[in-house]
């Protein structure tokens, strides 16, 4: 059995899953066993080997069908539908917010649209006129900066894209502790990322990491 680090349709970071198909490359598409019933997933990572004192994770069911990637094709193009007009509508509304990604579930019944904003956002009225014009219901999360970041990819001071978005699976812990440790400069141009949080990198040398 090997563990696979998997985007599910929802999701900013990667989960992990336990499959008994030892052959998943990234970027396949996969069906996922999840609280709410299967859902769909791109896989992110090659697979480890998984090792008996492992905790167990959620399940792969299976590697997409031909007829599951019909539907997630469907299911993509109305979810970038959907991204425009959350967009149209926020605006309309005037409201102080950035529309970063829409997701439907697998069996279409609901439609994630994922946002960011300085403040706190009263988007029922947005909520209202969505379920109207789509038909579905609707979810607004609002994300963070590290999680915009990761969305839209940047470069970083080092001239490579970030690691968010190149390759964390997941949010590495991070201290001013550890700025302190390797003797950097603790001003906020120094130690902090594009996202305006300290940088992941401060943590590749830190024994915690």
């Amino acid at each position: 059995m090997k563990t696979y680090h998997v985007r599910v349709f929802d999701q900013t970071q990667t989960t992990k899953f336990d499959s008994e198909i030892e052959d998943l490359k990234p970027n396949d598409y996969v069906i996922v066993e999840t609280p709410t019933g299967a859902e769909w997933g791109v896989v992110a990572s090659e697979g480890t080997l998984k090792k008996s004192h492992e905790s167990n994770h959620a399940q792969i069911f299976r590697r997409a069908t031909a007829k599951d990637q019909s539907q997630i094709n469907l299911l993509l193009k109305s979810a970038q539908f959907a991204k425009e007009k959350a967009i149209d509508m926020a605006a309309q509304l005037k409201l102080d917010m950035k529309i970063m990604s829409a997701h439907y579930t697998l069996d279409a019944s609901k439609v994630l649209i994922n946002f960011s904003a300085e403040q706190r956002v009263d988007f029922r009225e947005l909520v209202r006129n969505l379920a109207g014009a789509l038909r579905t219901r609707i979810e607004l999360h609002q994300v963070g900066a590290r999680d915009e970041v990761k969305a839209t990819g940047a470069l970083g001071v080092c001239g490579q894209e970030c690691c968010c978005k190149r390759f964390c699976h997941s949010y590495p812990d991070v201290s001013i502790k550890m700025a302190k440790q390797q003797n950097l400069s603790l001003t906020p141009e120094k130690i902090n990322g594009i996202c305006g949080r300290l940088k992941c990198c401060l943590s590749y040398e830190s024994d915690k990491c």
